[in-house]
């Protein structure tokens, strides 16, 4: 494709150099530019792109998009807002594969991943071919990667978007952050279905208050509009059901708890290997029994069961997808080597999602429940002693410990958390390893143990660089030195 069909897309573009040249792909990062390639220089939030110029150019970059004018030997195009402009050129590189596709976006604080997995598994069901996106895989139909983030950058959406549609995929599941909708991410998407699961404190380290996080959610509300466009709000969040009154397309409800809601959960049995709930939609009442245990996974099935009933998918379908879907690994996913006591991996890594975990465990737990946690560094540091209550003054014992801290120092991470912390029931152990053998070693019969924060993370950040850490192959080399063996290691 040549340059000037890419700057055709934007508006109030610069050019200086030659717009004839073939463009053969584009990327922003400059370690996979190849020749013929169009560099796209992010004055980002920790780097700024235009030092790495040079280091596209010696790699063969044909031309550069930049918001800083810069004088070069190759074509340089200038924007004002280079982030939209390179997600306008993504979807024209790659010809438009969001129009192409009946996509459905899920945004909320927690439980994202979960419901864009069940959602997917129900448009299965119904015998179409679907590409997801969530923060633990991308899946193109043919071909899943490993996901770096929750939602690519807006290059490698419309390149996954393309191989969808490649693929033969009619449907799109995809996991929209707050920092997708704000950062244009997922501009060009021609979204059906907009799912809104819940909202809390995240992310304040990027959109500085809960105006603003919420503000960015709320822009989800303007791809969504039209008669043709669904927004499926769940109105037990006051802050969506806010929202209403603002809808542009068309709006359904969800509750747990109101029977006035066009998806209305009438009663739900907990387990702690699944979860039986009634659930009522305009065609009438199911009952529905999941392999996802705890009252979140309820509000996560109940959700995708909206989104299901906005997608046009019958009752049955409904049922039989959702009791087909599997666990996700991460999200209150059990470890059973035969021990007497229950261990859960969760990713839970906010005070409300801590609170949820715990609150969950606790209607199936016959023991204590004893929660590992700790908090990433370099992101909102004022999330750590509310985090330190919620488990303290819910959790019977607690181990304080390092998560991914980045640049900071795990120690002092751990002070910020502490004056959260209250009474004697807590103990603190910096390193993760040695955290997961004290936890474990405290637990008796029947307790459940949470392991809370990183899920299904194949990595520990610490400084700059990521190390092979897996909280499973730990819990389980622990359990197995305690003397355990037997069981399904899950």
């Amino acid at each position: 494709m040549i340059l000037k069909e890419l700057i055709s897309t934007g508006s109030n573009l610069e050019l200086t150099g030659d717009g004839t040249i073939e463009i053969t792909g584009l990327d922003y990062d400059s370690r996979r530019i190849r020749p013929g390639m169009l560099f796209v220089a992010i004055a980002g939030y920790r780097q700024d792109g235009n030092r790495f110029i040079p280091d596209a150019i010696q790699n063969g970059a044909a031309a550069i998009l930049t918001e800083k004018p810069i004088d070069l030997d190759i074509p340089v195009v200038v924007t004002s807002s280079i982030r939209k402009t390179m997600a306008a050129m993504a979807a024209c590189f790659y010809d438009y594969p969001g129009l192409k596709i009946a996509a459905t976006a899920v945004t909320g604080t927690n439980g994202k991943s979960t419901s864009v997995a069940l959602i997917a598994n129900l448009l299965r069901t119904a015998g179409k071919k679907v590409g997801m996106m969530n923060s633990l895989v991308y899946d193109t139909g043919t071909r899943q990667y490993k996901a770096e983030r929750t939602t690519p950058d807006s290059i490698d959406t419309q390149k996954m978007m393309a191989e969808m549609v490649g693929a033969g995929c009619t449907e799109g599941v995809i996991e929209v952050s707050s920092h997708a909708l704000v950062l244009h991410r997922v501009d060009h998407i021609d979204f059906k279905v907009g799912l809104f699961t819940n909202f809390s404190r995240d992310h304040l380290d990027f959109h500085n208050t809960m105006e603003e996080y919420l503000a960015a959610k709320k822009l989800l509300l303007d791809i969504l509009t039209g008669p043709g466009r669904w927004a499926v709000i769940n109105v037990d969040v006051p802050e969506y059901a806010g929202f209403i009154p603002d809808v542009k397309g068309r709006c359904l409800t969800w509750s747990l708890h109101d029977a006035g809601a066009d998806v209305y959960v009438e009663k739900a049995d907990l387990y702690p290997d699944r979860t039986v709930f009634d659930i009522r939609t305009a065609s009438g009442c199911d009952t529905i029994t999941i392999r996802l245990p705890g009252r979140y996974n309820l509000e996560n099935a109940a959700g995708a069961a909206a989104a299901g009933v906005a997608l046009g998918l019958g009752q049955n379908i409904i049922k039989t997808g959702l009791e087909s879907a599997q666990p996700v690994m991460g999200r209150f996913q059990p470890v059973d080597l035969g021990q007497p006591f229950t261990v859960i991996i969760d990713f839970a890594h906010t005070p409300d999602a801590l609170k949820r975990l715990i609150a969950s465990a606790r209607e199936i737990s016959r023991g204590r429940i004893l929660t590992l946690f700790g908090c990433g560094g370099d992101r909102d540091k004022g999330k750590r002693p509310l985090m330190g209550r919620v488990v303290t003054e819910n959790s019977d014992v607690a181990v304080v410990t390092s998560d991914n801290p980045r640049k900071e120092d795990a120690g002092k991470i751990i002070e910020d958390i502490l004056p959260g912390m209250s009474g004697k029931n807590y103990e603190i152990r910096v390193d993760r390893k040695e955290a997961i053998a004290r936890i474990l070693s405290l637990a008796r019969p029947y307790d459940m143990v949470l392991i809370a924060g990183k899920g299904a993370e194949d990595y520990q950040e610490i400084g700059t660089k990521k190390y092979p850490y897996q909280d499973q192959v730990e819990i389980i080399r622990v359990l197995e030195s305690l003397g355990y063996s037997q069981g399904c290691r899950s």
